[in-house]
């Protein structure tokens, strides 16, 4: 029986060989075709039913150029400090701050003499009339005001001394320091309001003469009644002033390059 299967099917094949030797090339390329075309289907499905890769939105240009908010608060203090420095009353009395970093400087020629604590009558005057208008001016500004941690009022000797130097001099640069808190916030042409937030902010220190002048840090003559000051600091949040002192290094590093 296999035989005569096997027999019928040889024959079968060999039939057909024959009759279409002519035309085969054309049956050739017809499965061509159809096998393209299931592979087109089946690459189609695979591709459907795989997940799909979205490309991430891409940030509007505003957000992409728009600082973030310590930068910003960075430029709204500088922007204060510029401010202060130009306030006309502080320019006409000669107590306007520093405009880098808002720091009123209180000379030596300010106080009644050699080592002493006490300002003068039209030192007094000059400072109370001075201090109003920078609290004021800072109260305007909230980007500095709300981020003030202190107002440090500091002061400053010279190295000189009989004995002990540094120890003579830290005691009387705090004195200083303490002899100007103490008028602020006891004097009558300080306000109230003024005298509340000088108590709620005010902190005194003394550093010896351990912190020259940067403008005379030399040890002559000449540059020891520079030495001799009170500085009025406006103290910024902790991680405000390292954000700020990195950009100012920053800043420094490329000023020299």
């Amino acid at each position: 029986m296999s035989s005569r299967f096997f027999g019928r099917t040889h024959r079968s094949l060999d039939t057909g060989s024959d009759s279409n030797r002519g035309d085969g090339l054309g049956d050739w390329w017809a499965a061509i075709g159809v096998i393209a075309l299931l592979a087109l289907g089946i690459v189609s499905l695979t591709g459907s039913a795989g997940p799909r890769i979205e490309t991430p939105p891409t940030p509007a240009p505003e957000i992409l150029d728009s600082p973030d908010p310590e930068q910003r608060s960075l430029d709204a203090i500088q922007a204060a400090f510029q401010t202060l420095c130009q306030e006309p009353v502080l320019l006409a009395l000669e107590l306007e701050p520093d405009c880098e970093s808002g720091i009123i400087t209180l000379s030596d020629a300010l106080f009644e003499g050699y080592g002493s604590a006490q300002l003068g009558p039209v030192a007094q005057e000059d400072l109370a009339a001075a201090m109003t208008t920078y609290l004021a001016q800072m109260r305007r500004m909230p980007a500095l005001w709300d981020r003030l941690e202190a107002i440090e009022i500091r002061g400053h000797t010279d190295p000189r001394a009989l004995r002990n130097p540094y120890e003579t001099n830290l005691v009387s640069s705090q004195q200083r320091a303490l002899g100007v808190l103490l008028f602020l916030v006891g004097s009558n042409d300080v306000s109230k309001l003024d005298q509340i937030e000088l108590q709620r902010l005010a902190v005194v220190s003394g550093v010896s003469f351990s912190r020259p002048p940067a403008a005379c840090p030399e040890r002559t003559r000449e540059c020891y009644a520079q030495w001799r000051r009170v500085e009025i600091r406006p103290v910024l949040s902790e991680k405000l002033l390292r954000r700020r002192e990195a950009v100012g290094g920053t800043r420094r590093e490329i000023d020299t390059q």
